[in-house]
């Protein structure tokens, strides 16, 4: 769907002969947080996360698949931490400007490949002085910050690339703004290609709400339309886009005290 199609349906369970009119600001804002809360749900409790989640259960994997992006990061070796037992090569590497959340991770170290264990703050002192779980370069252990990750690993040997699989951030969904909006017997500019937000006439064709038109240098006949360069749509895959609608309208009518129909639309939405 376009964003003028999800428009569209979420108008569909806002039921707009009932409830208030929204203004085109507010469809974006609701509908980027129902994607938000979709791609939590989808990966776990933010405070108890577990990515493994994603691995296991193969629902999760076909409903956030378009998000998943894999990189190459540039590796840099932190300073050799030794205690009373044995010592540790910490490598770091930023995030990438799109992360959103961890998948998995795996790396070479020595020509050999291994994926990485999850570590906190908390356990990474005594995990570095356990005989049996400290890092070597066969069990390695990361652990994130603020602005990347760390890999925690043997004293030996050189790591030369890692595989960083991870959620990206989801594209930000807008419908544009009214001011975007162009009325009938507006001129629709030749080759760009707009989608009418009504019913709209144009060259003698009849578009329906969400159709693409193609300009042709002449005015639209009746009706109202947008440059579909205004609009963007979610980048979330097809079958989750209809409860991303739902998700939407349920935080709408909420928002204006229609507790009762957002419970409605909220019963709807696939489990």
């Amino acid at each position: 769907m376009n964003a003028i199609n999800i428009k569209e349906r979420v108008d569909f369970y806002n039921n707009l002969t009932k409830a208030a009119r929204f203004l085109f600001s507010e469809y974006n804002i609701a509908f980027n947080n129902a994607i938000q809360q979709f791609i939590d749900d989808k990966m776990g409790d933010e405070q108890q996360r577990q990515p493994e989640n994603f691995q296991w259960i193969q629902s999760v994997r076909d409903d956030l698949y378009t998000l998943i992006k894999v990189a190459s990061p540039t590796l840099t070796d932190g300073t050799l931490v030794t205690n009373k037992y044995y010592s540790s090569i910490p490598t770091t590497f930023p995030f990438p400007a799109d992360y959103y959340d961890f998948i998995s991770l795996t790396h070479i170290i020595s020509t050999q490949t291994n994926y990485s264990r999850p570590t906190d703050y908390n356990s990474l002192g005594p995990l570095l002085q356990n005989s049996f779980k400290h890092p070597t370069n066969q069990k390695t252990y990361y652990n994130e910050n603020a602005t990347g990750m760390t890999i925690w690993r043997g004293n030996t040997g050189t790591i030369t690339s890692a595989q960083f699989t991870y959620l990206k951030t989801p594209a930000v969904f807008t419908i544009g703004t009214e001011a975007n909006l162009i009325n009938a017997l507006g001129t629709l500019t030749n080759a760009l290609v707009y989608y009418a937000t009504e019913i709209s006439v144009y060259n003698g064709t009849t578009y329906a709400v969400g159709a693409s038109i193609t300009g042709t240098g002449a005015a639209l006949t009746s009706g109202q339309v947008i440059l579909s360069t205004n609009t963007t749509t979610t980048d979330l895959p097809d079958r989750v886009q209809d409860d991303l609608c739902k998700k939407c309208s349920v935080i709408m009518l909420k928002s204006i005290g229609m507790y009762d129909e957002a419970a409605a639309a909220e019963s709807n939405i696939s489990k």
